[in-house]
């Protein structure tokens, strides 16, 4: 994966209730309104959650610097510390500049975790006592950042005197930062494809609107250019935006509808709330009264350009379009003209020679020993860096390629094709296990949570993910798995060899709609993951899965942006939306499964027969489920409440659900989902190792005793429960809790007084204070002055 273009110049690292007010804004002041640089700088609704937001991510991956404010209670944060490694992986990898300023600590406390910057991040050391390896990656980043040259509060007279020297420094490292670099974007010879580009662009031109297309193979360079293209160029324009994957993106959850909206949001440098796509004239008008650079990568549609540019007279004279497709036709429709269409041809012998170099040495030059092998492969490679970037990491550290070299030889073909033949030689290589691990992948988790997919995939110890990544067949960005476009056709390409019913993964809705209606299922099949937006509706028999014996991945699923709609319908209206009937009931599930997911499912119980003992992950958001375990109509069978390998239990949105069982214990790590659960009454009476539980928007009236067992529990979810009117005293043994959200709880009779010191607690939300009683609010008040000692966050909301 190519890094990310550079939409600011600075991104800003810092503990907000340290700093914030006092020194951050006025150094941000400095930069952004004085100077004119492009700052990045947070805003509380970026760090709310379980994982840094994407938005936050981009900013990080897309600055050229960052300024990293180290204070007295910085490593009490985790999120400081997680955006810190963020920033020491673009230093790494893009060259990102590191500058360190040190308000109110010495690098020595920093470097060693000593004095009062060493009291914070002992308590983070204690709440993460369970993940010693991330604690020492932060200890590494601490250490690692604080031995860069930097600035120090207590040598300045003032706070004023220190931003300035800040931002003089700021200017003088932004003006020797060369726009692109070989080494930092990883493919040799960008410098030379810039400048053959730059007269397509005609900058010299304000007086009217320019659109580029850069057309090329897959793997060729064309994300890779446009983003160097986008780094030097984007400073000259009052808005710009860059969408990468808009092939991938149009055909998934909101489609062209949030890639506009993400678009005018982005120009704009503001958050767009808008409501389906409707989006207000006026905020077109604005957009059309900017000077613009546009680019959108991997189009595949002619459509998509009309949906996303439509017509270039409306843009302002001086605006730029830049368009990066593998389908020279879709800029040609368009009405790109053939002078505005640049094609991306492979590296020639020599770049591509230091290319694979790179990476199958990780220097420019080739051992002696290896000059005649590595000359075959790169003729074989035939000039496309991501062929070479796979084959040189697949070759990497081996004394001896003979396999490699031996595959070459079967392969001849010249056609686009045989692009796949060439980058499966890496795939072949892999271990049958590995294999497996590739292709569940291209076909069903890039883009996923990179640990709960290696629980699925029974990976635990991500030894096979690891094997990917070494081998540049995948790619974790914030624990998130990435492969390339190419690299996942081609995997897909492997499985689609044979007669769907054959094959061992179905994501086609086409083919698992005919597989599935003519019950054409056979023992081959290990996954099915169906959009249920794709399908007309289908009644399944009964046995409609019992050929399919050896199924682990079982999905069938609503996209992201159908789920507000679901929410606000009746159970009626849920019930008739669901694409998939089950008229006749369902007689078997195969107990090989590792993943069920099945949203909107049609019944109120699971087959009793169904005994999967290797469960990890068991989501039924807006089924007709009434009761999970236990007696008749128990929706799963109590032959299965022993989970030893649950991590996921997700009930969203089953507004018949009314109870759930008792005594049931979890002996993984597990989080647990009744979000929206209108009907559920009572809290869960479990034990186990429960870690995140969801219930906002249920109808329970009470956080009983019983909650003490939850001692694992780091975060509880109890948003808008209108009924809730009473929380336990025992509330306070969970000693593990990071997170309390109580914000709509509205009717909360009384608050409970905390007995015990809770130390890890971080963040509470509380509903406004003018919705309760002078009792609750006193209550309230008390338990904030008992934390204030911990530094905890509250906030006051609806």
């Amino acid at each position: 994966m190519a890094s990310s273009p550079c939409i600011y110049e600075v991104f800003l690292n810092f503990r907000g209730e340290d700093t914030r007010a006092i020194f951050t804004c006025h150094l941000y002041d400095a930069l952004s309104k004085r100077k004119k640089i492009r700052t990045f700088i947070d805003d509380e609704e970026l760090r709310r959650g379980d994982e840094i937001s994407p938005a936050l991510l981009n900013a990080i991956q897309g600055s050229k610097i960052s300024v990293v404010i180290f204070s007295t209670d910085y490593a009490s944060s985790k999120w400081c510390l997680y955006e810190l490694v963020e920033i020491l992986e673009c230093k790494h990898t893009n060259g990102q500049i590191i500058i360190p300023v040190f308000y109110g600590v010495s690098p020595s406390d920093v470097r060693h975790q000593t004095g009062i910057f060493g009291v914070g991040f002992g308590k983070l050391e204690q709440q993460f006592k369970e993940k010693p390896e991330m604690v020492q990656r932060w200890r590494d980043a601490l250490r690692e950042t604080s031995g860069l040259a930097g600035h120090e509060s207590t040598k300045f007279r003032h706070d004023a005197e220190l931003v300035n020297k800040i931002v003089e420094d700021v200017l003088k490292k932004l003006e020797k930062i060369t726009v692109s670099t070989d080494s930092s974007n990883g493919l040799v010879g960008l410098n030379s494809r810039i400048e053959q580009i730059k007269p397509f662009l005609c900058m010299d031109l304000s007086d009217t609107v320019q659109i580029v297309g850069i057309w090329g193979m897959g793997g060729i360079g064309k994300t890779t250019l446009a983003e160097a293209i986008f780094n030097q160029f984007s400073g000259e324009f009052d808005g710009k935006y860059f969408a990468k994957n808009v092939r991938r993106k149009s055909e998934t959850e909101g489609g062209l509808e949030d890639l506009q909206k993400e678009m005018l949001s982005t120009i704009l440098s503001e958050k767009l709330e808008v409501a389906g796509a409707n989006i207000p004239h006026f905020t077109k008008e604005r957009v059309r009264r900017m000077k613009v650079l546009i680019v959108l990568d991997d189009v595949n549609e002619v459509g998509q350009l009309e949906g996303l540019i439509g017509e270039l007279d409306q843009f302002v004279p001086g605006s730029r379009i830049v368009v990066t497709t593998r389908d020279k036709g879709v800029l040609e429709k368009f009405g790109v003209e053939e002078k505005k269409i640049y094609r991306v041809n492979g590296m020639d012998f020599h770049e591509a020679f230091e290319h694979f170099c790179n990476f199958a040495f990780k220097e420019k030059h080739c051992p002696e020993d290896f000059k005649p092998d590595s000359r075959r492969v790169v003729k074989y490679a035939d000039g496309n860096p991501l062929v070479l970037k796979v084959l040189g990491s697949s070759l990497k550290g081996k004394s001896h390629w003979g396999k490699v070299l031996h595959d070459l030889n079967r392969i001849c073909e010249s056609d686009i094709h045989a692009i796949y033949k060439k980058l499966k030689i890496s795939f072949d290589e892999l271990t049958p296990r590995v294999q497996s691990i590739f292709l569940d992948i291209a076909c069903f988790f890039e883009g996923e949570d990179k640990d709960f997919v290696a629980r699925i995939l029974d990976d635990s110890e991500s030894v096979g993910l690891d094997v990917l990544v070494d081998k540049s067949l995948i790619t974790v960005s914030y624990n998130r798995l990435q492969m390339h476009d190419i690299l996942q056709e081609m995997g897909r390409r492997q499985e689609s060899e044979k007669e769907p019913g054959k094959r061992k993964r179905l994501w086609d809705p086409k083919e698992i709609r005919r597989v599935l209606k003519h019950n054409m299922g056979t023992d081959a099949i290990e996954g099915i993951f169906l959009d249920l937006s794709k399908i007309k509706g289908i009644n399944l028999d009964p046995g409609a899965f019992t050929n399919m014996s050896n199924l682990r991945l079982l999905k069938f699923y609503v996209p992201k942006y159908e789920i507000e709609k679901l929410l606000s319908m009746s159970i009626e209206e849920q019930l008739s939306y669901s694409k998939v009937q089950l008229p006749n009931g369902l007689d078997y599930l195969p107990k090989k499964l590792r993943y069920l997911h099945w949203d909107t499912y049609p019944l109120r119980t699971l087959p009793s027969n169904f005994k999967p003992k290797n469960l990890v992950g068991l989501n039924l958001r807006f089924s007709k489920v009434e009761q999970i375990w236990e007696g008749e109509m128990a929706c799963v069978p109590s032959s299965i409440q022993n989970f030893k390998y649950l991590s996921r239990l997700d009930f969203v949105g089953c507004k018949s659900l009314r109870s759930f069982p008792s005594n049931l214990h979890f002996v993984c790590p597990v989080t647990i989902n009744f979000s929206y659960c209108v009907n559920l009454v009572e809290f869960p009476q479990i034990s186990g190792k429960i870690t995140r539980l969801y219930l906002s928007q249920s109808a329970i009236e009470e956080v009983p005793s019983s909650i003490e067992c939850l001692t694992d529990l780091e975060k509880l979810d109890l948003r808008d429960c209108e009924r809730l009117k009473r929380i336990s005293t025992r509330f306070c043994k969970l000693k593990s809790l990071v997170e309390l959200f109580l914000h709509g709880c509205l009717n909360l009779e009384r608050f409970p007084e905390i007995l015990e010191k809770m130390e890890h607690l971080e963040r509470i939300k509380f509903p406004l204070l003018f919705t309760l009683s002078l009792f609750v609010i006193s209550e309230i008040m008390v338990f904030i002055l008992q934390f204030s000692f911990f530094k905890c966050h509250f906030t006051e909301t609806f």
